[in-house]
């Protein structure tokens, strides 16, 4: 059909933007993303679906082991390929990472196996973020149903095409839909399910077919996440208000539009069924395909959604109901993070970007304004069916907000109903954009900045900290085995060393230390690096962690390679004669310096620092 063209082409877009902003986002930066990554993990290495506990007992999946797994079983199988021993990703996290504020953006550690190549786990990481993509995907082709059915049955306005495609658009270009896409989540299935319950309400007569069906989609939704429950009442409203079993019109554009275009309108599937068996028939799908779930939270945790066992492992700040500014921030972040706010919420975008969503949003009321006045009785009597969603979402999230504080104030919790707000404002927005012309320049437009910030505003907030392993073998320096660490652990490696500067008087070098990590590192150590006389007495010195901090040595992993250099300021006073580089590691907040290996015998220390060379200090 040629009116499936451009939505092909944009659910191509979608994909490639979402590869996009998949290879600028390092694992881990998006919210609770490790929790996810973390399930999938579990999921095939353990074989088993995860039980969580109250401290001090440690769940199979901190922080994420209470959610349904539908989603994380559709993303098992992008790690099935890995060895067994594998299936596990050690993630540190950073604790200088704050969600608001802070001296660092990234909330876990990025290591050499990031670097390209990637490295088996990484591969595996990125390829289960591809599940969230094509339910993503599902949600563009979804919204432009819905829509198309919707315009039909309204008022068969003539730009009905266009005011689906400009729909399906809003969601595809959304920046932070792309975004969540693109990571290792629930919210992207999520989001597809609620579309296609908006398409089977708005399109579908109360059939026992559709009514079936509407029943399997519900169940998907409720072992995708808890937070499903929104769409009961919403298919409950159906079963009470839907349609009566009569066909949909066979034009949508006046009495020869679908039949030019080849576009039959589907024949309603079984004659109307009464209101009670339609929502038990739901209900009944519902529960079939996902009460397991809630009946094993019972039996597990004394409560069918195992909130008790949820809050007391998770806390946050709490919200100030009763501060009106605390309100408004909060809905700030609602609407900033709904369209570009990255990272964990800690990664805005330019505020042109906001400004220009405002104005979007600002049209499509001023559009629904003007469609409300007007006496077209058929939208305000199917306004419901867009509006219900929306105000479900937002009432989960005042609900959330009450149980775990300021952090439920995301956008993406409104994403299950993003179908229904991508039609709300393409409607409001066909007011004004009656030329199809003038749709595609806003999509257009759309495109542009979606493809523009994980390049401008996503990937630079992530700089490497560290080398990739081809990198590190073309390193410049002179070769030596310096290891530190407890007798017990391989701990880290400085295997190359390099000066750059003239020894003497007056002068400044740069010591620059190649450090390879065999293990995690139990702790941030700091590097001293002691120019000493034949009295063993410090002329120079400089001491700090490694990259000044950006990468502290308790975010190592194993195979990390890290690149750290340091300043040595020589006394211009300094007598002539042989003067020994000392490097080693030390804990400031004990003074304890880690113990110097030059081989692999973990029982044979030589000492506290190694003596990396001799420098011959001449006159100046």
């Amino acid at each position: 059909m040629k009116t499936t063209g451009p939505l092909i082409a944009l659910v191509a877009l979608f994909l490639a933007l979402c590869v996009l902003y998949n290879l600028a986002t390092p694992p881990g930066e998006g919210p609770d993303e490790p929790g996810h990554a973390a399930y999938v993990f579990f999921l095939a290495r353990e074989g088993r679906l995860p039980v969580q506990c109250p401290p001090p007992c440690v769940s199979d999946v901190p922080g994420s082991g209470h959610h349904p797994p539908l989603a994380y079983l559709l993303a098992t199988p992008a790690t099935l390929w890995l060895p067994p021993p594998l299936r596990t990703f050690d993630l540190p996290g950073n604790p200088r990472f704050t969600w608001s504020g802070g001296d660092q953006v990234n909330a876990v550690a990025h290591g050499s196996r990031e670097q390209w190549p990637w490295d088996a786990q990484v591969w595996a990481w990125r390829l289960a973020r591809g599940v969230s993509s094509l339910a993503g995907a599902a949600t563009v082709v979804f919204t432009y149903l819905a829509v198309r059915a919707l315009r039909c049955r309204i008022d068969g306005a003539a730009n009905s095409d266009s005011t689906a495609l400009l729909a399906a658009a809003l969601v595809a270009l959304n920046p932070q839909f792309v975004f969540i896409s693109s990571l290792i989540s629930n919210d992207a299935l999520l989001a597809a399910l609620g579309a296609a319950l908006l398409w089977l309400v708005v399109s579908s007569p109360r059939s026992l077919p559709h009514a079936a069906l509407i029943g399997v989609v519900l169940g998907l939704a409720l072992i995708t996440k808890q937070s499903a429950l929104i769409f009961v009442p919403f298919v409950l409203a159906w079963c009470a208000t839907g349609g009566e079993g009569a066909p949909l019109p066979r034009s949508c554009d006046g009495a020869d539009g679908d039949a030019a275009r080849g576009d039959a309108a589907p024949p309603p599937l079984g004659a109307a069924l009464p209101r009670p068996y339609a929502g038990v028939v739901a209900v009944a799908g519902a529960m079939i395909i996902g009460g397991w779930w809630y009946l094993r939270n019972w039996r597990l945790y004394g409560d069918p959604l195992g909130l008790q066992a949820f809050r007391a492992a998770f806390t946050t700040q709490a919200f100030e109901w009763t501060n009106l500014a605390a309100w408004a921030g909060a809905l700030t972040a609602l609407h900033e993070s709904f369209w570009a706010r990255f990272g964990w919420m800690n990664l805005p975008a330019p505020t042109w970007t906001m400004m220009a969503y405002a104005a979007l949003l600002a049209a499509a009321l001023a559009g629904w304004a003007r469609n409300l006045v007007r006496p077209n009785q058929a939208v305000r009597r199917r306004i419901w069916q867009l509006a219900a969603l929306p105000i479900l979402s937002l009432m989960w999230i005042v609900s959330f907000a009450f149980t775990v504080g300021l952090v439920a104030w995301q956008g993406r919790l409104l994403f299950p109903a993003i179908a229904a707000i991508a039609a709300l404002l393409a409607c409001g927005l066909s007011v004004w954009l009656r030329r199809r012309v003038s749709v595609m320049l806003l999509i257009v437009g759309m495109a542009g900045i979606a493809a523009w910030l994980p390049v401008s505003v996503i990937r630079p907030a992530y700089p490497p900290q560290t080398l990739s392993p081809s990198a590190a073998q073309a390193w410049e320096g002179t070769e030596t085995y310096a290891r530190f660490a407890r007798s017990t652990e391989p701990g880290a490696v400085i295997r190359r060393w390099r000066i750059e500067g003239t020894p003497r008087p007056g002068a400044t070098m740069e010591l620059a230390l190649l450090w390879h990590a065999l293990s995690r590192q139990d702790r941030d150590w700091w590097t001293f690096v002691h120019l000493v006389d034949a009295n063993r007495r410090i002329v120079a010195e400089d001491n700090r962690e490694p990259r000044d901090g950006a990468y502290p040595m308790s975010q190592w992993v194993a195979g990390d390679w890290v690149e750290a250099r340091y300043t040595l300021a020589i006394p211009a006073n300094l007598p002539p004669g042989d003067y020994a580089l000392r490097v080693g590691l030390w804990d400031p907040a004990t003074g304890r310096r880690a113990a110097f290996f030059d081989d692999d015998n973990v029982y044979d220390p030589d000492g506290d620092h190694i003596v990396l060379t001799t420098l011959i200090i001449t006159g100046p």
